[in-house]
């Protein structure tokens, strides 16, 4: 009796520990996860911005989540180099971003993904980290960045052709 009581709170924790939900927005908006769950670089602080509006900063293997209004939205992370991902997002819709570093010259860099629904690999990965960490907040959100911005926006502007896209249908 003890052992198969023993063997099925293992099997509902295993479970449990996949196929998480995701926090759904407050009515009428939208809910991006932003997810970093590779050790690369993990010191390193990687900057996040919402088109012009400066977010805040975060390191190491983590997430943090960013509710906004819905439609067109131009994400980006600065660390090395600067890279862009953007978006037409649907009211109360949820969307994953993984950030990924990447090898830089003095240090790391950073990558943008979106991360569709059926990709499993992913998911598995991604709903783990969420089963052992609470959402981070964001430090350093009163940092001047006025310059750093204006910087990113002409960045955005030379590359706009290559800017990876969040298909609005890939909701979670």
């Amino acid at each position: 009796m003890k052992k198969s009581m023993l063997i099925s709170t293992l099997l509902l924790a295993i479970f449990s520990s996949f196929g998480q939900e995701y926090q759904k927005p407050a009515e009428g908006k939208s809910l991006v996860y932003f997810v970093r769950f590779s050790a690369t670089g993990a010191l390193i602080n990687f900057k996040y911005f919402d088109g012009e509006k400066y977010l805040g900063k975060i390191n190491g293997i983590n997430y943090f989540t960013y509710e906004c209004d819905p439609g067109q939205h131009t994400f980006w992370a600065a660390s090395e180099n600067r890279d862009f991902i953007k978006g037409d997002l649907k009211p109360n819709a949820t969307y994953i971003v993984e950030v990924r570093p990447a090898m830089g010259a003095v240090k790391a860099g950073v990558k943008l993904f979106p991360i569709e629904p059926g990709n499993e690999k992913k998911l598995k990965k991604i709903d783990r980290l969420l089963s052992k960490k609470s959402a981070s907040e964001l430090k350093g959100k009163d940092e001047d960045m006025d310059f750093f911005i204006e910087n990113g926006m002409e960045r955005l502007k030379k590359i706009e052709q290559d800017v990876k896209v969040i298909n609005s249908d890939w909701t979670h």
